[in-house]
């Protein structure tokens, strides 16, 4: 998939040729103060036709959802295994409330900032290694994960909820009906000094615990 940086819409690659795909941007929501530049991050939101278990971890995502659907979240922005669980995996534990506006991102966003976060910071993750490089776009992301490989990781990342550890997944046993999907674009800053979500903080509300 690609997204036109002048027009914000999104094209998907077929036999016939590029062909517009719907896509949606998400407001800024935070309030807190931002430091840095707004990128927007590539998620798809999934919504299965059968329920991913009967579990009480699925249960909580519900009422978290409730009384709209729940949903299921999965980066498409990277391929990086951390970054697709924590991301997708916080995203769907909070089922966050969206302000949608139809299209992709046209323009670089620019929020009031305190500081900037500066690249030469390198602290250490909670894993003990080195955090990672800055991300290789300027404003909208690149959309690296499709749909057909977006349900796959739904998998993943609905059994590292219920597994709480990646080295756990093989013992989980669940199940999803693909059913209905938004590609979505999130608000966010990319800081080194943040570690909760790979170094990336997304600017909606629900996530301003984090960092308060």
């Amino acid at each position: 998939m690609f997204v036109c940086s002048g027009c914000g819409q999104v094209h998907e690659v077929l036999e016939s040729g590029l062909s517009p795909f719907a896509a949606s941007t998400a407001a800024v929501t935070t309030e807190l103060a931002v430091s840095g530049p707004i990128r927007y991050l590539a998620v798809w939101r999934l919504l299965p036709n059968a329920p991913a278990g009967d579990d009480a971890v699925w249960e909580r995502i519900r009422r978290a959802a409730a009384p709209g659907p729940a949903h299921l979240y999965v980066p498409a922005f990277s391929m990086a295994r951390p970054v697709v669980q924590r991301i997708g995996v916080r995203l769907t534990e909070m089922q966050p409330v969206l302000q949608l506006a139809s299209g992709a991102p046209a323009s670089p966003g620019r929020w009031p900032v305190l500081a900037e976060a500066m690249p030469e910071v390198s602290p250490i993750t909670a894993q003990g290694g080195s955090l990672a490089d800055p991300p290789g776009f300027e404003a909208v992301s690149p959309i690296l994960i499709g749909r057909r490989e977006a349900w796959g990781l739904a998998h993943f990342v609905y059994m590292a909820i219920e597994a709480r550890e990646a080295r756990d997944l093989h013992s989980a046993d669940t199940w999803l009906e693909p059913g209905e999907e938004d590609l979505l674009f999130f608000p966010a800053v990319w800081d080194p000094r943040y570690i909760h979500e790979s170094n990336w903080r997304l600017l909606l509300r629900e996530f301003d615990g984090l960092v308060a």
